[in-house]
């Protein structure tokens, strides 16, 4: 994912959305910050602004050490596992916002909020439900719920967390930009966050 921003007018990149936990200790719902978003491999590592950061600490977050960030939806207990020992929680966007802000020259942070624990395998195969646009395919989904079933109830299970995780995410972050937009430092003082 590419992402260009303004830069004249933007002063903070809050890179927001939901993830998959890759620790037991993390509850559904809970709003998590990262010193640092990576790639699978390590190859990449880009940190959060430590200022942004402290301001989500204070509005409530987790500080956490690193999101990691995949190619592809991570849907088994056992690939949550093993990705466990490199970061927190797994996302597929924060790596490629904060390292766009970083081109940009523009401080950011990775707030997630977690849809989705450590100890479940996802209802379907995220992988195959998405269409060449990237969007969600419904008829994709009907096709994998065929064939699996039992995966409808799982489904609109993590619907339910995701909803209730997305809830939790807008509330903190409405907190939060009041936060960084009452900060004394000049750089960040009110922000024009653009939340991503």
């Amino acid at each position: 994912m590419a992402q260009e921003f303004s830069g004249a007018s933007t002063e903070a990149c809050i890179s927001a959305g939901l993830a998959g936990s890759l620790r037991a200790a993390y509850q559904l719902g809970e709003v998590l910050v990262a010193r640092a978003a990576s790639d699978s491999t390590g190859a990449h590592l880009i940190y959060s602004d430590p200022q942004l950061l402290g301001h989500a600490v204070k509005a409530g977050a987790r500080r956490v050490e690193k999101f990691l960030v995949t190619d592809h939806v991570v849907s088994t207990v056992e690939e949550k596992k093993s990705l466990g020992a490199s970061g927190d929680a797994v996302d597929m966007e924060s790596l490629y916002i904060l390292s766009a802000a970083a081109h940009a020259k523009i401080p950011a942070v990775a707030i997630r909020s977690v849809s989705d624990g450590l100890d479940a395998d996802l209802p379907l195969d995220f992988n195959q439900v998405f269409n060449e646009k990237g969007e969600v395919s419904v008829p994709k989904v009907i096709r994998q719920l065929l064939v699996r079933p039992q995966g409808l109830g799982g489904l609109l299970r993590l619907g339910q967390q995701s909803e209730r995780a997305a809830s939790v995410l807008a509330e903190f972050l409405d907190d939060y930009v009041q936060e960084i937009s009452g900060d004394p430092l000049e750089r960040i003082a009110k922000a024009d966050a653009i939340a991503i």
